[in-house]
Order: structure tokens, then C-alpha cells, then sequence
């Protein structure tokens, strides 16, 4: 195991998935990190892909540009060590070697497309690091652009964990097809999104949801009605069962175009924010959760104390998936 750095490095990751690609810089130092900078793009890398089975031209060409900037802010910024990881689009597209390559050989970045076990791993990490509570049970739940990880644990044990094809762009393409969605539709999508959490076993001893992504923070976003995006007024934030059923009553009642004169909603995320917002409302009742902690940590900060402060020697341990 790689000693942890004992004096300022600034360090990167790098989360390439369906839906985005995020970016966080931070200082690490003894065991903290302290971030500089962390940044979303919505790209849709993974527009399509669970009808063609590839990534389109058009998909590739928004990634690259993404990455394109994000490496330039990394050496503006003296980044001295970048790690990077895709997932669900990357795991499923079959042209995806050619993404990997192309990065590769324009870019010099090499990506890791790492397992739906690996993703569960990190978004955990992050979540367990962030908090440090040691007795609290939690249930992460990680609602991505093509799936959706639940991570049940304690302390630094992973209890059992899932990966499901539950993502707010998958089903926003197969399900919600007419604008403003109509309510067989609304219905067809929680009939199947329950149908594949009946394959979790959701504990029945109280936890403490705690959602990751950008699904979370948008629909935090609305609840403050924040005019710009404030990390430190969503990371934490508590949102309710009944204020999330009130939100996807709005977001069903318009269009897309509606939707994005909503406060607090960025625009981007519009389309995709009644699929996320009801695949959260749906676990809420699996897990007899009241509501739920919102945290704008994810994948990238998993990555980080991973890789700079465990690297291949993590205190997390992971039980096959159910």
C-alpha cells in the first residue's frame, strides 16, 4: 500500500457516464481532501445505446469535448495525477474500445471502465468517508443515466449491494414518449422500475437513504428553489417522500419546456428528471423511508480515496451482488 501523501498534491478524477462526465480536482494531504474544483457536463454519451447498442458519432463527439476541457482546466490548475473511470455506457456499448481508443491516442487519458461491483464500491466509499458513521445502516443509492446502484452497509461493510438497468435516460428513451407524459406511461415505467427492485433485498431494520448524483442534487435544487447551483446548501440536504411526490406531480403536469422554467431545475435535466425522481420515490417505499439525505459526492471522491489513500488495499469490503 502506497503511503498517503504527506504534503499538498493536487489530484483528479474523472466519472464518464450515461448520462455525464464529471470532473473533481483536489488538494489531498494526511488523509483529507479538500476539493478545488468539481464540475458536471451533461454529454449523453449514452443517448441510445440500449436501442443500437453503440455509441453514436454525435455521443463520442460531446465526450471528447468534455474531456477536451476538463484537461485543459487539470493543467491550468496543476493536476499531477488523473484517474479516470467509465461505467454503464461504457460497460454495454459495443463500439466503446473505439471511445477508449480515441481518447487514448487525442488526449493521452486512459480510461477504466470498471464493473457495476467496482461503481457500488466507490459510490460507498465516498459516502462512508463523507460521513463517518460508524453505527448508522445505509442504503446509497446511486441513480444513473443507464443504472442505478444500491449499496446497503455499515461503517466500512458492505452488506449486500445491486446494479440494475434503472437509468433516467434508458428509461426516459423506452417509457416517456409523449410530451407532457401521459399517465400510462408514467405507469408502464414504476411498474417496471418496481419489478427490478424486487430483485433487492431491501433491509427492514431503519436506515438512512443517502442518494448520489445528479438526480439528487436537481431535485434539492427545485425543493430550495436556488436560482444558481450551491454545493454547500444541497450536500446534506433532506428531502421528504411527500415533497418528492409533490415535485413528480409537477413534472408530470408539463412539458419539457415547462419544466425548464422550474427553479431550481437545470435545464439539461429536464427531460430525464421524472424517470430519476421516480425511481427515488419507488425505494423510498421499498426501504419505509421517510425521506432521504442528499450528498454531491459520488464516484469521483470513491475514486480519489481510493486510488491516493487505499490503492489496492481497501478497508471496504464487498459481498457478491444480489
Amino acid at each position: 500500500m502506497k503511503s498517503a501523501p504527506t504534503s499538498p498534491e493536487r489530484v483528479a478524477s474523472i466519472d464518464i457516464g450515461t448520462n455525464t462526465i464529471l470532473l473533481l480536482i483536489a488538494e489531498v494531504c494526511q488523509g483529507k481532501l479538500n476539493t478545488v474544483l468539481d464540475r458536471e457536463t451533461i454529454v449523453r454519451l449514452g443517448e441510445g445505446v440500449h436501442k443500437t447498442g453503440v455509441l453514436s458519432e454525435g455521443a463520442m463527439q460531446r465526450g471528447f469535448q468534455a474531456l477536451k476541457g476538463y484537461l485543459k482546466q487539470c493543467r491550468e490548475i496543476g493536476v499531477e495525477k488523473i484517474f479516470a473511470v467509465g461505467t454503464s455506457a461504457l460497460r454495454e456499448a459495443k463500439n466503446s474500445a473505439l471511445f477508449l481508443q480515441r481518447v487514448k491516442e487525442n488526449y493521452g487519458l486512459s480510461i477504466d471502465v470498471i464493473s457495476g461491483e467496482e461503481e457500488a464500491h466507490l459510490s460507498f466509499l465516498a459516502v462512508a468517508e463523507d460521513l463517518k458513521d460508524r453505527e448508522r445502516v445505509l442504503l446509497v443509492v446511486d441513480v444513473g443515466g443507464g443504472s442505478t446502484e444500491l449499496i446497503h452497509g455499515k461503517d466500512n461493510d458492505i452488506l449486500q449491494w445491486t446494479s440494475l438497468p434503472l437509468g433516467i435516460v434508458r428509461f426516459s428513451e423506452r417509457f416517456l414518449l409523449s410530451d407532457p407524459v401521459k399517465e400510462a406511461e408514467w405507469k408502464a415505467m414504476a411498474e417496471e422500475i418496481r419489478k427490478q427492485l424486487s430483485r433487492f433485498s431491501f433491509p427492514r431494520e431503519p436506515v438512512l437513504m443517502i442518494s448520489i448524483g445528479g438526480t439528487g442534487t436537481a431535485l434539492a435544487s427545485v425543493e430550495l428553489g436556488l436560482e444558481i447551483f450551491i454545493p454547500e446548501k444541497i450536500h446534506r440536504f433532506v428531502l421528504t417522500r411527500e415533497a418528492l411526490r409533490n415535485q413528480l406531480s409537477l413534472y408530470l403536469s408539463k412539458t419539457v419546456e415547462e419544466r425548464k422554467t422550474i427553479k431550481g431545475l437545470p435545464s439539461a435535466r429536464a427531460d430525464v428528471i421524472l424517470a430519476g425522481g421516480t425511481i427515488l420515490y419507488l425505494i423510498m417505499e421499498e426501504a419505509d423511508c421517510s425521506s432521504f439525505m442528499i450528498s454531491s459526492h459520488g464516484v469521483r471522491y470513491g475514486l480519489i480515496y481510493k486510488e491516493v489513500y487505499m490503492p489496492g488495499n481497501s478497508k471496504i469490503q464487498i459481498p457478491n451482488s444480489k
